[in-house]
């Protein structure tokens, strides 16, 4: 079983995240400037400090993105990118462990990717959340069937949440 996403370059995921945040407080201190006229200078430090941390933020979260992941009987083999330079890796079934993780993307949103892991390495799938959740079920209960393990209660509560995600984006 092979699931795949569209790849997206480098430069394209670090805009993705990037824009939003820098739009919002950008126009939360402009907004201060104009309201307590506060000396531009200020404001403007203010700026260009968030936009340094947030393009660093932006480009460490970028940085290694999961654009492929297939099961064969007794691995799980990942496909993606670092920076633009494409890899596999491969996961032995048996010696790997899945965990779900969340994570707040402003406001009420949150997102979930997974961290595959095992003695080496690991990787996290969907932490540019590009991947659908129908796909992210499939791919934790497939893990967990191959390796023959029963889904914790922890698990079940995030699987829950995700499959109500999912049917809501059919």
């Amino acid at each position: 079983m092979t699931l795949t996403i569209p790849y997206i370059p480098f430069w394209s995921r670090v805009r993705k995240k990037f824009i939003g945040p820098f739009i919002v407080i950008t126009l939360i201190v402009l907004y201060g400037y104009f309201a307590s006229n506060n000396t531009f200078l200020f404001c403007g430090i203010i700026i260009l400090g968030f936009s340094v941390t947030q393009a660093v933020i932006s480009i460490v979260s970028a940085w290694t993105f999961v654009n492929e992941v297939k099961f064969t009987e007794d691995k799980i083999i990942i496909g993606g990118a670092s920076i633009n330079t494409h890899w596999h890796k491969e996961f032995e079934i048996r010696n790997s462990r899945i965990e779900i993780t969340s994570e707040g993307r402003g406001g009420t949103k949150i997102g979930y990717y997974f961290t595959l892991s095992s003695p080496g390495q690991s990787v996290d799938i969907n932490r540019t959340f590009n991947w659908n959740y129908t796909s992210l079920l499939t791919i934790f209960n497939e893990f967990k069937r191959l390796k023959g393990e029963k889904i914790i209660f922890d698990e079940k509560y995030f699987l829950d949440i995700m499959e109500k995600k999912a049917n809501s984006q059919n």
